[in-house]
């Protein structure tokens, strides 16, 4: 995710080490592989934004892409 946000013409606009993600998903308390993620990245002059991260583990690609702006900075799920 930090990387991602070293990309954008907004960088500045975000604390990029105040990333928070979802974890991986889990049953029976054993972790399964997930494709899909979220996380909630810091602004700077407060609030959070959500990017959304899909991960292509048989191309080897991950993509992120911005979700909602100003969404809260805790993931409530």
């Amino acid at each position: 995710m930090q990387a991602h946000l070293g990309t954008l013409p907004t960088a500045s606009a975000y604390d990029a080490d105040d990333v928070h993600c979802t974890d991986a998903a889990k049953t029976w308390f054993r972790e399964q592989e997930t494709n899909q993620f979220t996380c909630a990245v810091r602004l700077l002059e407060g609030g959070c934004d959500w990017f959304g991260v899909g991960v292509d583990r048989d191309r080897g690609l991950v993509a992120v892409r911005l979700v909602q702006r100003d969404a809260g900075c805790t993931l409530g799920f």
